[in-house]
C-alpha cells in the first residue's frame, strides 16, 4: 500500500474516510474518481485498483489519494483483497466504480455491516457490441446485486433512471460528472485549417470506425480538414483512425489534452453508448462546439445539439462555417450541462455519502 499524510486530520475530523474500488482507475473512470477527491477535500479518500494509480497518464497527479492499494489475480482473490483492505483501514464508505468494482464489492461486503455506493459510470447492460442474451445476463447480475447496495450515485440522469431496480428498495441520487476548474471560453480566431477532435480509450464504445468515416465525408466538404484524437486503445481501432488519416495522441497528461481541445473547432464525440462523458463536460467549460450522437444515454439532450449517422453532416459543418451556429452550439451545451459544476457535484457526493447513515 502506498500512503500520503496530507489533509488527514481535517478528513478525519469531518468523519468520512472513503475507499473508492475499481477494476481499473483509468480513462474517462479514473478521471470521475480523481474529481472526486478534489470535489470534496474534507473526506480522507483511499483508491483499491488492479492498476496502479500512476499506470495512465497524469491520474495520480489529477487525484487527492490519502493513500493506495492493489489488487490482483482471479475474481476470488479480489474479493478477498476486498474484504482485507476494509478491515484493515475501516472505511466509512466504500464507493464501488464501474461493473467490475462494482460487482466484486457487493460480492464481498455485506450492506447490513456496510455502507456500499455504487456508480456505474454507464451499466454493461447498455452494450452495443454484444448480443441482447449478454446484455440481458448483465441485466440480471445488477439486478440481483442491487439490494446489497447502500445508495446509488448515478452519473446521469439516464443512469438514474436504470438504476430502479425490482428487488428491494435503494436510494438513487445524481452524482453529475463535472470537468475540472479551468480558464473558461475565450475568443480566439477559428482555425484557418479546421480542426475536429475526438477522444478516449479506442473501443467498441466509442466506436472509432463512426469517427472515421464522419471524418472521410467532412472532408468532402472540406478538405484539408485536420482530424485528431486523444487517446488510444485496440490496436484495430487505431488502424480505423489511421487509415482515416486522423492523428492519434496516445495518453497525454490531462492538460496537454485540454489545450489541444481548446485549439479545436468542434469535438464529435463518436460513443455508441455511455454514462456521461467527462469530454463533453471539458469541452463545453472550453467554449469549444460539441456534437454527439443520438443514442439513449443522450436522449435529454437537445436534437440541435445531436448529429444523425456518419453522413449527416448539416450539424457538423454548420459549427465549422458559421460562426453564429458555433456560438449558439456552446450556449446550447452550457445551458444544458448548467448543473454539471464542482459545487453542484460536491454537495451531492456529501449527500450521497450522508445517505448512507440512514441506509446502511
Amino acid at each position: 500500500m502506498t500512503i500520503t499524510r496530507g489533509a488527514g486530520p481535517a478528513a478525519r475530523g469531518a468523519g468520512r474516510r472513503v475507499l473508492h474500488v475499481v477494476e481499473k482507475y483509468s480513462s474517462g473512470v479514473g478521471s470521475a474518481i480523481a474529481q472526486y477527491t478534489r470535489s470534496l477535500p474534507a473526506a480522507e479518500h483511499f483508491l483499491l485498483s488492479t492498476t496502479a494509480v500512476d499506470a495512465e497518464g497524469d491520474l495520480a497527479e489529477q487525484a487527492a489519494f490519502a493513500g493506495t492499494y492493489r489488487m490482483g489475480g482471479a475474481v476470488p482473490a479480489k474479493i478477498r483483497r476486498i474484504r482485507v483492505v476494509v478491515a484493515q483501514l475501516r472505511p466509512d464508505v466504500v464507493h464501488a466504480h464501474s461493473s467490475h468494482g462494482g460487482a466484486f464489492t457487493r460480492l464481498a461486503l455485506r450492506r447490513g455491516r456496510h455502507r456500499i455506493v455504487y456508480t456505474p459510470h454507464c451499466y454493461g447492460f447498455e452494450r452495443r457490441d454484444v448480443s441482447w442474451p449478454v446484455r440481458a445476463a448483465f441485466w440480471t447480475a445488477e439486478a440481483l446485486l442491487a439490494p446489497n447496495t447502500s445508495v446509488f450515485a448515478a452519473c446521469s440522469p439516464r443512469e438514474l433512471a436504470l438504476s430502479r431496480w425490482p428487488l428491494g428498495r435503494t436510494d438513487r441520487l445524481l452524482l453529475p460528472n463535472v470537468a475540472p476548474p479551468m480558464a473558461g471560453p475565450t475568443e480566439r480566431p477559428r482555425n484557418e485549417v479546421p480542426v475536429v477532435a475526438g477522444g478516449g480509450r479506442i473501443s467498441p464504445q466509442k466506436d472509432p470506425e463512426f469517427f472515421a468515416a464522419a471524418v472521410r465525408a467532412l472532408r468532402q466538404e472540406l478538405p484539408g480538414l485536420r482530424a485528431v484524437w486523444f487517446g488510444d486503445g485496440d490496436q484495430a481501432g487505431r488502424g480505423l483512425l489511421d487509415d482515416a488519416g486522423v492523428e492519434v495522441t496516445g495518453w497525454l497528461p490531462r492538460s496537454a489534452v485540454l489545450d489541444e481541445l481548446r485549439a479545436a473547432d468542434l469535438y464529435l464525440h463518436s460513443a455508441r453508448w455511455e454514462g456521461f462523458p467527462l469530454m463533453v463536460a471539458e469541452a463545453t467549460a472550453l467554449g469549444v462546439p460539441t456534437l454527439v450522437r443520438p443514442v439513449p444515454s443522450f436522449g435529454d439532450v437537445p436534437g440541435a445539439l445531436r448529429m444523425g449517422g456518419a453522413e449527416d453532416l448539416a450539424p457538423a459543418l454548420g459549427c465549422l462555417r458559421d460562426p453564429e451556429a458555433a456560438r449558439s452550439n456552446t450556449l446550447g451545451w452550457q445551458e444544458h450541462l448548467a448543473g454539471n459544476t464542482v459545487p453542484v457535484q460536491a454537495e451531492a457526493l456529501a449527500r450521497v455519502y450522508r445517505a448512507t447513515a440512514t441506509r446502511g
